[in-house]
């Protein structure tokens, strides 16, 4: 999971509060809020079924160090890390339409 064209960590741009559930700079990047957007999305999930993070690690077949860095909002998630987190919760975790509400603001 690389960083996205050089950006920062996404937490880094939290302006307030606290990861993922944090205000972010108003100049924070599109992809800040995606991710800060899967990270919720992926924390909910976990929280439903329940599932640690080595557990759902094993099933999606990527690393339990990845998992946390996605949730902690150290890095930003690639395509085949989704794809495999969300078959392996069953669930949604790319955000649909995010870019209406990051033109809006």
């Amino acid at each position: 999971m690389a960083r996205s064209h050089g950006e920062s960590a996404p937490k880094t741009y939290v302006r307030d509060g606290h990861w993922p559930e944090a205000v972010l700079q108003a100049d924070a990047p599109a992809s800040a809020h995606y991710a800060q957007e899967v990270a919720r999305r992926l924390a909910v999930a976990m929280r439903r079924r329940p599932i640690s993070n080595r557990e759902l690690a094993k099933l999606a077949g990527v690393s339990h160090p990845t998992i946390g860095s996605v949730l902690n909002g150290d890095r930003y998630a690639d395509l085949r890390t989704l794809a495999n987190l969300e078959m392996a919760l069953q669930s949604d975790l790319y955000p649909p339409g995010m870019y209406r509400r990051l033109d809006a603001r």
